[in-house]
Protein backbone atom coordinates (compact mmCIF):
# COMPACT_ATOMS: atom_id res chain seq x y z
CA UNK A 1 0.00 0.00 0.00
CA UNK A 2 1.60 3.31 -1.02
CA UNK A 3 0.88 6.42 0.91
CA UNK A 4 1.06 9.83 -0.62
CA UNK A 5 1.47 12.93 2.09
CA UNK A 6 3.21 16.17 2.89
CA UNK A 7 5.44 15.77 5.58
CA UNK A 8 7.80 18.07 8.03
CA UNK A 9 11.10 16.54 8.93
CA UNK A 10 11.93 16.33 12.60
CA UNK A 11 15.31 14.52 12.54
CA UNK A 12 17.44 11.97 10.62
CA UNK A 13 20.28 9.83 11.11
CA UNK A 14 22.26 7.10 9.18
CA UNK A 15 21.48 3.16 9.59
CA UNK A 16 24.07 1.24 7.70
CA UNK A 17 26.25 1.81 5.06
CA UNK A 18 23.91 3.26 2.40
CA UNK A 19 20.26 4.30 4.23
CA UNK A 20 18.72 7.16 6.36
CA UNK A 21 16.37 6.90 8.91
CA UNK A 22 13.94 9.80 9.30
CA UNK A 23 11.39 11.12 11.53
CA UNK A 24 9.25 12.55 9.64
CA UNK A 25 5.16 14.56 11.11
CA UNK A 26 3.60 13.85 8.49
CA UNK A 27 -0.52 15.15 7.41
CA UNK A 28 -1.93 12.17 6.74
CA UNK A 29 -0.03 10.05 9.20
CA UNK A 30 1.12 12.29 11.88
CA UNK A 31 4.65 11.19 13.21
CA UNK A 32 6.12 8.57 10.86
CA UNK A 33 9.48 6.88 10.37
CA UNK A 34 10.92 6.42 6.79
CA UNK A 35 13.69 5.11 5.36
CA UNK A 36 15.09 6.68 2.43
CA UNK A 37 18.97 6.05 0.02
CA UNK A 38 22.02 7.86 1.07
CA UNK A 39 23.31 7.88 -2.36
CA UNK A 40 27.14 9.30 -3.22
CA UNK A 41 25.85 11.21 -6.11
CA UNK A 42 25.28 14.53 -4.70
CA UNK A 43 22.74 15.48 -7.02
CA UNK A 44 20.63 12.51 -6.50
CA UNK A 45 21.28 12.10 -3.06
CA UNK A 46 17.75 11.63 -1.00
CA UNK A 47 19.61 12.50 2.37
CA UNK A 48 19.47 16.38 1.17
CA UNK A 49 15.37 16.36 1.48
CA UNK A 50 16.03 15.58 4.98
CA UNK A 51 17.26 18.24 6.97
CA UNK A 52 15.97 19.40 10.04
CA UNK A 53 12.48 20.89 9.24
CA UNK A 54 12.32 20.03 5.83
CA UNK A 55 9.36 21.16 4.23
CA UNK A 56 8.81 17.84 1.86
CA UNK A 57 6.06 15.91 -0.16
CA UNK A 58 6.65 11.93 -0.43
CA UNK A 59 4.97 8.97 -1.54
CA UNK A 60 6.05 5.60 0.57
CA UNK A 61 5.24 1.92 0.90
CA UNK A 62 3.68 1.64 4.13
CA UNK A 63 5.25 -1.67 5.51
CA UNK A 64 2.54 -4.27 7.41
CA UNK A 65 5.91 -5.86 9.23
CA UNK A 66 7.48 -2.72 10.19
CA UNK A 67 7.17 0.56 11.95
CA UNK A 68 9.54 2.06 9.01
CA UNK A 69 8.28 2.57 5.94
CA UNK A 70 10.52 3.13 2.72
CA UNK A 71 10.38 6.33 0.62
CA UNK A 72 9.36 5.82 -3.11
CA UNK A 73 8.90 9.29 -4.44
CA UNK A 74 10.29 12.68 -2.72
CA UNK A 75 10.30 16.27 -3.54
CA UNK A 76 10.15 19.51 -1.37
CA UNK A 77 6.94 21.15 -0.79
CA UNK A 78 6.54 23.93 -3.09
CA UNK A 79 3.82 25.69 -1.17
CA UNK A 80 6.68 26.62 1.18
CA UNK A 81 9.95 28.61 0.48
CA UNK A 82 13.11 27.01 0.62
CA UNK A 83 15.26 28.14 3.14
CA UNK A 84 18.34 29.82 2.94
CA UNK A 85 21.90 29.04 4.41
CA UNK A 86 21.74 31.38 7.22
CA UNK A 87 23.91 31.15 10.27
CA UNK A 88 20.79 32.38 12.75
CA UNK A 89 17.83 30.53 10.85
CA UNK A 90 19.88 27.34 10.31
CA UNK A 91 20.09 27.91 14.79
CA UNK A 92 16.20 28.30 14.40
CA UNK A 93 15.64 25.34 12.60
CA UNK A 94 17.98 22.84 14.51
CA UNK A 95 16.07 24.08 17.94
CA UNK A 96 12.67 23.82 16.98
CA UNK A 97 13.09 20.69 14.99
CA UNK A 98 14.75 19.18 18.35
CA UNK A 99 11.59 20.63 20.36
CA UNK A 100 9.18 19.38 17.97
CA UNK A 101 10.49 15.83 18.13
CA UNK A 102 10.07 15.68 21.89
CA UNK A 103 6.71 16.84 21.80
CA UNK A 104 5.32 15.02 19.00
CA UNK A 105 5.28 11.51 19.45
CA UNK A 106 1.70 10.07 18.55
CA UNK A 107 0.87 8.28 15.06
CA UNK A 108 -1.89 9.55 13.87
CA UNK A 109 -3.29 12.51 11.85
CA UNK A 110 -3.17 16.26 13.57
CA UNK A 111 -4.56 18.13 10.61
CA UNK A 112 -4.53 21.39 13.19
CA UNK A 113 -1.02 20.94 14.54
CA UNK A 114 0.17 20.03 10.63
CA UNK A 115 -0.98 23.15 9.38
CA UNK A 116 0.06 25.09 11.99
CA UNK A 117 3.59 24.37 12.03
CA UNK A 118 3.45 24.50 7.96
CA UNK A 119 2.28 28.16 8.92
CA UNK A 120 5.29 29.03 10.60
CA UNK A 121 7.68 27.08 8.64
CA UNK A 122 6.63 29.52 5.97
CA UNK A 123 7.37 32.39 7.94
CA UNK A 124 10.13 31.51 8.87
CA UNK A 125 11.72 30.52 5.24
CA UNK A 126 10.71 33.79 4.22
CA UNK A 127 11.77 36.46 6.61
CA UNK A 128 14.16 39.18 5.70
CA UNK A 129 16.02 39.80 9.18
CA UNK A 130 16.40 37.08 11.56
CA UNK A 131 15.34 37.90 14.91
CA UNK A 132 16.03 36.11 18.62
CA UNK A 133 12.55 35.55 19.52
CA UNK A 134 10.83 33.50 16.43
CA UNK A 135 11.23 30.51 18.42
CA UNK A 136 9.73 31.56 21.45
CA UNK A 137 6.64 33.09 19.41
CA UNK A 138 6.17 29.55 17.97
CA UNK A 139 6.66 27.71 21.45
CA UNK A 140 4.30 30.19 23.49
CA UNK A 141 1.57 29.76 20.45
CA UNK A 142 2.12 26.16 19.92
CA UNK A 143 0.84 26.02 23.52
CA UNK A 144 -2.72 26.51 22.71
CA UNK A 145 -2.53 23.85 19.95
CA UNK A 146 -1.61 21.60 22.23
CA UNK A 147 -4.33 22.13 25.06
CA UNK A 148 -1.94 23.07 27.87
CA UNK A 149 -2.26 27.15 27.59
CA UNK A 150 -1.20 28.22 30.57
CA UNK A 151 -4.02 30.42 32.91
CA UNK A 152 -2.10 34.14 34.00
CA UNK A 153 -3.41 36.65 35.51
CA UNK A 154 -1.33 40.27 35.89
CA UNK A 155 -0.68 40.69 39.45
CA UNK A 156 -0.14 37.46 40.49
CA UNK A 157 2.73 36.28 42.12
CA UNK A 158 3.45 32.69 40.75
CA UNK A 159 2.97 30.41 37.96
CA UNK A 160 2.41 26.84 38.93
CA UNK A 161 3.96 24.65 36.27
CA UNK A 162 1.95 21.76 37.37
CA UNK A 163 -1.47 23.35 37.30
CA UNK A 164 -0.10 25.46 34.43
CA UNK A 165 -1.93 28.53 36.10
CA UNK A 166 -0.83 31.81 38.42
CA UNK A 167 -1.77 32.86 42.08
CA UNK A 168 -0.52 34.33 44.59
CA UNK A 169 0.37 31.45 46.36
CA UNK A 170 3.43 30.01 46.42
CA UNK A 171 3.37 26.40 45.29
CA UNK A 172 4.73 23.90 48.05
CA UNK A 173 6.64 21.70 45.04
CA UNK A 174 9.89 23.49 43.41
CA UNK A 175 8.15 23.78 39.74
CA UNK A 176 7.12 27.09 39.79
CA UNK A 177 8.79 30.75 38.60
CA UNK A 178 8.14 33.81 40.72
CA UNK A 179 6.15 36.72 39.81
CA UNK A 180 9.57 38.34 37.46
CA UNK A 181 9.47 35.46 35.30
CA UNK A 182 5.83 35.83 35.38
CA UNK A 183 5.56 38.83 34.33
CA UNK A 184 8.17 38.55 31.59
CA UNK A 185 5.47 35.70 30.14
CA UNK A 186 2.79 38.02 29.94
CA UNK A 187 5.06 40.76 28.93
CA UNK A 188 6.31 38.67 25.87
CA UNK A 189 2.85 37.52 24.52
CA UNK A 190 2.49 41.42 24.00
CA UNK A 191 5.46 42.82 22.19
CA UNK A 192 8.18 39.82 21.81
CA UNK A 193 10.14 42.98 19.68
CA UNK A 194 10.89 45.18 22.94
CA UNK A 195 12.82 41.95 24.62
CA UNK A 196 16.64 41.85 25.25
CA UNK A 197 18.68 39.28 25.31
CA UNK A 198 18.28 38.51 29.04
CA UNK A 199 14.68 38.46 28.73
CA UNK A 200 15.23 36.02 25.77
CA UNK A 201 17.02 33.81 27.52
CA UNK A 202 14.76 34.04 30.37
CA UNK A 203 11.93 33.24 28.46
CA UNK A 204 12.40 30.43 26.78
CA UNK A 205 13.91 28.65 29.75
CA UNK A 206 10.83 29.17 31.31
CA UNK A 207 9.13 27.70 28.39
CA UNK A 208 11.57 24.52 28.16
CA UNK A 209 10.35 24.19 32.07
CA UNK A 210 6.79 24.34 31.67
CA UNK A 211 6.91 22.04 28.38
CA UNK A 212 9.19 19.83 30.46
CA UNK A 213 6.38 18.93 33.40
CA UNK A 214 3.17 19.40 31.59
CA UNK A 215 4.76 16.46 28.95
CA UNK A 216 6.21 14.32 30.79
CA UNK A 217 9.71 15.15 30.64
CA UNK A 218 12.12 15.04 28.46
CA UNK A 219 13.81 18.54 27.40
CA UNK A 220 15.96 18.51 30.08
CA UNK A 221 19.21 18.27 27.42
CA UNK A 222 18.03 19.89 24.46
CA UNK A 223 21.57 20.22 22.71
CA UNK A 224 20.56 22.67 20.00
CA UNK A 225 19.70 25.08 22.81
CA UNK A 226 23.63 26.03 23.49
CA UNK A 227 24.36 26.96 19.77
CA UNK A 228 20.52 28.65 19.65
CA UNK A 229 22.34 30.52 22.54
CA UNK A 230 25.92 31.27 20.75
CA UNK A 231 24.35 32.53 18.15
CA UNK A 232 22.04 34.85 19.58
CA UNK A 233 23.77 36.07 22.78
Amino acid sequence: MLLSSKGIVLQSFKYGESSLISKVFSEEKGLITLISNRSKNKKNRQANFFQPLSAICFVCYLSNKSDIHRIKELSYNQQIPQYSENVALSAIRFFLAEFLSKVIKEEEQNIILFSFLETKLSELNSIDEITGHFHIKVLIELLEILGIQPLLKEGDKYFDFEEGSSSNSKPLHPNFCDKTDLDLLLYAQKDYSLLNKNNKASLLNILIDFYNIQLGGGFENLKSKSVLEIVFN
